[in-house]
C-alpha cells in the first residue's frame, strides 16, 4: 500500500489562493506569505501529490490534474475552515449547545435566574433545560446525556463528583384550611395522625424519621407541582426542603420540622475526572454568581467553598 502524502492545510490553501486570485503576487499577499515562500509551497504540494498544479510559464494556468484538484482542495479548506472557527466558537463560548437538569425546586426558583444572566452574555449558545428526582439526574450525568445536574448527593458514587452549594430545611406543606396550617415549629412525630403524601424526596429520609412521622406511601406523587396541587387541594399534607415552595407562597404553608431538623443538601453533580466544556462552565459560573447575589430566608444556607466560586 502507497504511502499516504504529506499534504498540509496551508498548502492546499495556498493553491487555492492561487487559483482564486489570478496568479502569486495577489495571492501571496492575501495569505500574508512572500511569492517565493508561497511558491516553494506550492512545489512541495505539486512534489507530494505527485503532478504538476500550474502549466509551465503559467502565472496560474492550472493543469488538467490543478483544475480536477482545485474543487477539492477548495471543499477541504472551506470544511477546515468552518471547523476551525466553530471549534473557536465554543472555546470563548460563542456556539455550542448546554444540556442541564435541576431538582424542581432549583429548576423553578434559582435556576431561571441563572439561565436568564447566561443568556444575556452568551446569545449564541443553546441552552437544554431538564428537572427530574435526583436519582434521575445522577443517571443523567452518568450517562452523559447532560453536561451536569444540581441535584442531592449521589450515595458511594464513584462516577461522579459533588460540589456542595446550598442547603434547605425540610418542612410539613399544608394548606389554609388544615389544622397544622398556624403552627410555627412541628415535629416529626406531630405528622403521624394526618394523611401524608409520598415523595421522592421523603423516600431519601432516614428510615427512622420515616417511622416517627409514620409515613405511607398510600399516595406518592413523584411530581413536584402535581404533589403540590394535591396538598392545595387538601388530599393530604407532604414534606418537602423549603425551596420548593415554588409560586405557592399564599396558598400553601412550609412549616420547618424539628426533632431532628433535618436539611436537604443540594449541589452540582458531574462526571468525575471530566471537565466541562467552555458553555457549560459558563453557566456554572453564572448559577454560582446568581447565589452569591442572592438574599436567601434564615431556613437556607449557603456552602459553596471560596475555591469553586
Amino acid at each position: 500500500m502507497d504511502r499516504f502524502p504529506d499534504v498540509k492545510i496551508a498548502q492546499l490553501r495556498h493553491f487555492v489562493s492561487v487559483i482564486e486570485h489570478g496568479g502569486f503576487k495577489a495571492a501571496a499577499k492575501a495569505v500574508f506569505r512572500s511569492q517565493p515562500a508561497l511558491s516553494l509551497s506550492i512545489k512541495e504540494l505539486e512534489a507530494a501529490l505527485g503532478a504538476p498544479l500550474f502549466e509551465k510559464g503559467s502565472h496560474a494556468t492550472p493543469t488538467p490534474f490543478g483544475s480536477v484538484f482545485y474543487g477539492e482542495a477548495r471543499k477541504l479548506v472551506e470544511h477546515y475552515e468552518r471547523t476551525i472557527a466553530a471549534a473557536i466558537d465554543v472555546a470563548r463560548v460563542r456556539g455550542g449547545r448546554v444540556r442541564v437538569a435541576a431538582v424542581p425546586s432549583i429548576a423553578h426558583e434559582l435556576l431561571p435566574r441563572a439561565i436568564s444572566r447566561f443568556t444575556a452574555r452568551y446569545p449564541g449558545i443553546q441552552l437544554h433545560v431538564e428537572d427530574g428526582t435526583a436519582a434521575y439526574i445522577h443517571d443523567r450525568v452518568r450517562s452523559g446525556a447532560i453536561d451536569f445536574g444540581i441535584a442531592g448527593e449521589p450515595e458511594l458514587e464513584a462516577e461522579l463528583s459533588f460540589t456542595p452549594l446550598i442547603a434547605d430545611v425540610m418542612c410539613v406543606v399544608v394548606n389554609a384550611r388544615h389544622a397544622l396550617f398556624k403552627q410555627r415549629r412541628i415535629e416529626w412525630s406531630d405528622l403521624s395522625g394526618y394523611r401524608m403524601i409520598g415523595n421522592g424526596t421523603m423516600r431519601a429520609l432516614p428510615a427512622a424519621v420515616r417511622e416517627a412521622a409514620a409515613e405511607q406511601d398510600e399516595i406518592f406523587i413523584a411530581n413536584t407541582t402535581t404533589l403540590l396541587a394535591a396538598v392545595e387541594g387538601g388530599v393530604g399534607l407532604t414534606v418537602l426542603p423549603y425551596l420548593a415552595k415554588q409560586r405557592y407562597r399564599d396558598t400553601l404553608r412550609f412549616i420547618p420540622l424539628d426533632a431532628p431538623r433535618i436539611e436537604r443538601t443540594v449541589g452540582f453533580v458531574e462526571l468525575a475526572g471530566r471537565s466541562l466544556s467552555p458553555a457549560a462552565d459558563a453557566l456554572r459560573a453564572s448559577f454560582v454568581e446568581d447565589l452569591d447575589a442572592s438574599q436567601f430566608p434564615e431556613l437556607v444556607r449557603r456552602l459553596l467553598p471560596d475555591s469553586d466560586r
